[in-house]
């Protein structure tokens, strides 16, 4: 009976380590709040729709939309996560290089907020914002169709 417990004790644990071990080895992908579609109906002649899809590991494109109903878009741009973190109020803050043209790399510095219904973005071209500034020049904030 003892080895029988013994034996179930061992196998749980290397499951439960299993189960953790590939958790945390998702390729860093771990934004997948991101992915989905993102509509803002005030930037429409401009960017007034976004779809963000996951490619492979960290990377993902962003297709732009001049209006939030268009079928089809303007533009897509290519963009590697860097780094990602959960702040206290549970919001995802997500740093990534975006690719727009060669060599042309952009700085992107975005939060999807805790209830994961609004994304806000800030750009450089110089080097990586350190927080959303809804005045800074490359703002956008987009909500989740």
């Amino acid at each position: 009976m003892k080895t029988r417990t013994l034996v179930f004790i061992c196998i749980s644990l290397v499951v439960a380590a299993v189960i953790l071990m590939s958790g945390s080895c998702d390729n860093g992908v771990v934004t997948s709040s991101m992915v989905g579609t993102w509509i803002n109906s005030d930037y429409d002649g401009d960017e007034g729709k976004i779809v963000i899809a996951h490619v492979s590991n960290n990377d993902y494109t962003w297709a732009s939309y001049v209006n939030h109903d268009d079928s089809e878009p303007d533009y897509t741009v290519n963009f590697t996560v860097t780094s990602e973190i959960t702040d206290s109020e549970g919001n995802l803050i997500v740093q990534s290089l975006a690719y727009p043209s060669d060599p042309e790399v952009a700085y992107v510095y975005s939060m999807v907020h805790a209830d994961n219904q609004t994304l806000e973005s800030n750009i450089s071209f110089v080097d990586y914002p350190t927080e959303i500034d809804p005045l800074g020049e490359d703002y956008l904030i987009m909500y989740r169709q």
